[in-house]
C-alpha cells in the first residue's frame, strides 16, 4: 500500500530563508506549508494547520518554544551552530562595533570570547513574545547599538525601527537534515498513532469494562465498556483519580504493596460489580495501574454459557414410558415418581442392582423444572476416593501431579441448574461424603488445591443398592448426610415383588433383540413362563434382559423344549433370592407430621410410598403411617387411590 505523503510546515519570515527552504522541498516527495509569521503570531497559523493534517512543524529557536507549548504534535527548530554565528557576528562588526543580540528566555554562553576575537561589544536581551523584542529593539539605538543580529522575526522589527540588520543564517545542510529529522519523527509518530489506535481498539472491543490510572492513581484511559456501564465521559474523567468514581476503591494499596487484588465485590449505586486489579510497573517501578470489572448479572451470564458448553450432550436419555410395567405395585411408584419430579427436594431411589432405579432418575429430571438444563451422573463405587473427588469437585491447575492446565471444572459445577445423579452413594469415602454434606448445607463447592468457593445450583437425586440405615448404624455411611439425602425416598421394588411385569419385559426384550439381529420372535410356552415367573430374578431386570438375549440367540439357532429347559438350569444355578435383599424400611414418622414437615408432599403421595413400601398390606402401612386401618380406608377413597 502506497505511503502517505508527510505533511510539514515551515515558518519562515525572511525571505533568503523562504527561498532555500522552497529550493529544498522542491526536491522532497512531501507536502510542504510554509508560514511567514513568528513568535506569538505563528501560535493561531499553526494550529489550523494542525487541523489540516500538518504532522510536524519547523521554525526558528524562539517560535518552535512557543508553539511547543501550545501544540500536540512535534516542533523542531532550525539549529544556530557556532560557526554560522561567527560568521553573522564577523558580518555584523564590519557595520559596527556595538551590537545587539536579542535572546529568547535565556542569555548565550561564551559571548566574552567572541567579543575578544572580533574586537566588538556585544549587548544581550532576553525577550519572551513579539512584544517585548519590538521593546528591546526599539530602545536599542538609544543605547549606543548600531546593528542588531537575530533571526526573522526580529529582522522584520529592526527594519520597521531603520536599524541595521545582519541575520544569523542556517546551512542549507542543517536545513536539509532538520526537515529530515521532522520526516522521521512524523513516521515514528504515525506508528505510535497507529499502535494506540489498534490499543483503543482493543480495550474498546473487551467486554469487561477497563480503568487505567497512573502512579497517583489518576485515570488515564477509560474504554467504551467502563465508561457506557458506569455512565461517565471519558473525557471528563481522564486525570481524576478512580475514587472520585468508586469510593472504596482499593487502588492505593495495589499502587503500595505492588499486588493484585481478584475479584472484590463492589457496589455503584444500585448496582453492583466484580472487580480485578493489577499493577503496572516498569523495571521494579510502579507505574499504575488496570482495573477490570463486570457486573453481576454479566458474570453469572457468562458462567452459565460456560457450563452450558461444558455440559454439552450430559441430558436424560430415558423417561417414564421407558419403564415397561403392569403391576399395580410398579404403577404406583412410577406415579410417586412423577409426583416428586415436580418437586425441589432431594431425593433418595433405594432398590437392589437391576430394578431400573437410573431410568427412574432419568425419568425424574426429564419431567421436572430442570428438564432442559444438564443432567450428569456419576457413579461414586467406579471411581477411586481421590479420582472422585476430583470428579466431583474438580480441581486448580498444579493440585496435583497430572493435573489440566488451568484446572477443570467438577460434576456439581458442570451440572449447574440442572440435576446430578449420584449412583451408588452408600459406595462413598468419608472424605468425600464430608464434602458432599457442604455442598448440600451451603450450595456451593471448593475445587481440590482451590481457596475460593464456587455457588452451585443442582438437585441431587442420590441411589443405593442396600438399605442407607444400616450402612448408618454400621458406621459406614454418615447419619448427617443420610439425613440430608433422605428428603423424599423412592423405593424401586425387586422384580420378584412384580411377577405380573415378567411376561411383559420377557415379551418387550425378545422382540428388542430379535428385530436387532434380524430374526423371528419366538414365543415362549405358558408352563415356561409360569416358571420364570416363579424364579426369585436376584439380578433383576438387568438379569431378566440378559436372559432374553439369550434366550433369542440359542433359539434362533436351534429351538426347541430341550435347548429352553438347558437355558432354565443355567438361569436358576444363581438361586431363587438375591445375593443382597433390602431390609424394611424402618418406621416412618406419623402421617400428619410427615405432611407438617414435608409441605411439598401432599397426603396421597405418602400414603401411595407406605402402601408399596409395605406390598400393599394395609394393616402394616397404616402401622408405619401412625393412622388407624379404618382412617387410612377414608383418606384412600378420599385421594382417589386406587
Amino acid at each position: 500500500m502506497q505511503q502517505k505523503k508527510i505533511r510539514i510546515g515551515i515558518f519562515a519570515s525572511s525571505q533568503s530563508l523562504i527561498e532555500r527552504v522552497q529550493v529544498l522541498a522542491a526536491r522532497q516527495h512531501d507536502q510542504i506549508f510554509i508560514n511567514t509569521q513568528g513568535l506569538d503570531d505563528a501560535i493561531p497559523v499553526a494550529l489550523e494547520m494542525v487541523r489540516n493534517g500538518v504532522e510536524t512543524i519547523i521554525s526558528r529557536r524562539g517560535t518552535a518554544h512557543l508553539l511547543r507549548e501550545n501544540l500536540r504534535i512535534p516542533v523542531l527548530s532550525f539549529p544556530h551552530r557556532s560557526l554560522d554565528i561567527l560568521i553573522s557576528m564577523k558580518q555584523a562588526a564590519a557595520l559596527g562595533g556595538k551590537i545587539l543580540l536579542p535572546v529568547f528566555r535565556q542569555q548565550w554562553s561564551g559571548l566574552p570570547t567572541l567579543e575578544d576575537l572580533l574586537q566588538i561589544e556585544l549587548i544581550q536581551k532576553v525577550y519572551e513574545d513579539k512584544a517585548s523584542l519590538k521593546r528591546i529593539i526599539a530602545t536599542a539605538y538609544d543605547e549606543g547599538c548600531e546593528i542588531v543580529v537575530g533571526g526573522s522575526v526580529t529582522q522584520q522589527i529592526a527594519e520597521a525601527e531603520g536599524i541595521k540588520f545582519i541575520e544569523i543564517r542556517t546551512s542549507d545542510e542543517d536545513i536539509a537534515a532538520t526537515i529530515e529529522d521532522a520526516k522521521s519523527i512524523a513516521l515514528s509518530a504515525r506508528d505510535q498513532e497507529a499502535t494506540a489506535q489498534r490499543y483503543h481498539a482493543i480495550i474498546d472491543a473487551a467486554s469487561d469494562g477497563i480503568i487505567a490510572v497512573d502512579e497517583e492513581g489518576r485515570i488515564t484511559t477509560l474504554n467504551a465498556t467502563a465508561a457506557s456501564t458506569l455512565k461517565l465521559d471519558r473525557g471528563e474523567m481522564t486525570g481524576r483519580r478512580i475514587t472520585q468514581i468508586i469510593p472504596d476503591s482499593p487502588i492505593d494499596r495495589v499502587l503500595q504493596t505492588q499486588k493484585p487484588i481478584h475479584d472484590r465485590l463492589t457496589r455503584i449505586g444500585k448496582d453492583r460489580y466484580v472487580f480485578n486489579y493489577r499493577p503496572v510497573t516498569l523495571e521494579g517501578t510502579v507505574i499504575g495501574a488496570v482495573s477490570t470489572f463486570r457486573d453481576i448479572g454479566n458474570v453469572m451470564r457468562s458462567e452459565h454459557v460456560v457450563r452450558r458448553s461444558l455440559s454439552k450432550g450430559l441430558v436424560a436419555k430415558y423417561d417414564f414410558n421407558d419403564l415397561i410395567h403392569a403391576s399395580p405395585t410398579m404403577r404406583d411408584v412410577v406415579n410417586i415418581g412423577r409426583q416428586y419430579a415436580g418437586t425441589e427436594s432431594t431425593i433418595l431411589v433405594m432398590g437392589e442392582t437391576g430394578t431400573g432405579k437410573e431410568i427412574f432418575v432419568h425419568g425424574i429430571h426429564s419431567l421436572s423444572q430442570r428438564s432442559n438444563q444438564p443432567f450428569v451422573s456419576v457413579n461414586c463405587a467406579a471411581l477411586p476416593e481421590q479420582l472422585l473427588e476430583s470428579e466431583l469437585f474438580g480441581y486448580e491447575e498444579g493440585a496435583f501431579t497430572g493435573s489440566k492446565k488451568g484446572g477443570k471444572p467438577g460434576r456439581f459445577e458442570i451440572a449447574h441448574q440442572g440435576t446430578i445423579f449420584l449412583d451408588e452413594i452408600d459406595s462413598t469415602p468419608e472424605t468425600v461424603q464430608i464434602r458432599l454434606l457442604r455442598v448440600l448445607q451451603e450450595k456451593e463447592v471448593m475445587r481440590v488445591g482451590g481457596d475460593r468457593k464456587i455457588p452451585v445450583d443442582v438437585r441431587i437425586i442420590a441411589a443405593a443398592s442396600r438399605d442407607l440405615n444400616a450402612a448408618v448404624q454400621e458406621g459406614k455411611f454418615r447419619a448427617d448426610l443420610f439425613f440430608r439425602l433422605n428428603v423424599l425416598r423412592l423405593q424401586i421394588p425387586p422384580l420378584r415383588q412384580r411377577q405380573e411385569d415378567i411376561p411383559l419385559l420377557l415379551d418387550y426384550f425378545i422382540h428388542h433383540f430379535s428385530n436387532r439381529h434380524s430374526l423371528e420372535p419366538i414365543a415362549l410356552p405358558e408352563a415356561y413362563l409360569k416358571r420364570l415367573m416363579r424364579y426369585g430374578w436376584p439380578g433383576n431386570v438387568r438379569q431378566l434382559r440378559n436372559f432374553a438375549e439369550r434366550v433369542v440367540m440359542n433359539c434362533s439357532l436351534r429351538c426347541s423344549p430341550d435347548t429352553l429347559e438347558i437355558l432354565f438350569h443355567e438361569l436358576i444355578q444363581y438361586g431363587t433370592q438375591p445375593t443382597q435383599d433390602i431390609p424394611e424400611p424402618a418406621p416412618a414418622a406419623a402421617l400428619k407430621d410427615r405432611v407438617k414437615v414435608h409441605s411439598q408432599d401432599n397426603e396421597r403421595v405418602i400414603i401411595l410410598e407406605a402402601l408399596a413400601q409395605c406390598r400393599y398390606h394395609k394393616n402394616k402401612a397404616a402401622e408405619r403411617l401412625g393412622i388407624s386401618r379404618t382412617t387410612l380406608w377414608r383418606k384412600i377413597r378420599e385421594l382417589g387411590i386406587d
